[in-house]
């Protein structure tokens, strides 16, 4: 609880429309793009017209949280063009995210 509502009142983590956190649920890539760009101190930051992923398609959900992420070198995406935004984070690449934000 203590950390819930510390991630929350620092802005990082948001929680659902209906007012919900669901502390359970998995956290999607494009919703931790969104989490380091807020950790950043949300910098200025002009997203792209033209996506860098083949599955990110401009207007979408945290289209410029993404694409500052990968601008900042924290993520490269996948080798076949894609970011899969709605995939979960996996532990090994929030270990790699976290390394290269730091870095």
């Amino acid at each position: 609880y203590k950390e819930i509502t510390w991630a929350r009142s620092e802005g990082l983590l948001n929680g659902w429309s209906d007012g919900t956190f669901r502390p359970l649920n998995d956290i999607d890539r494009n919703a931790t793009a969104a989490l380091f760009y807020r950790m950043a101190g949300s910098p200025s930051y002009t997203a792209p017209r033209t996506s860098a992923f083949k599955d990110v398609r401009p207007g979408a959900a945290f289209y410029k949280e993404i694409h500052w992420m990968s601008s900042q070198g924290i993520t490269t995406g996948w080798s076949n063009g894609t970011f899969r935004p709605l995939e979960q984070t996996h532990r090994d690449a929030m270990a790699a995210f976290l390394y290269r934000f730091e870095n």
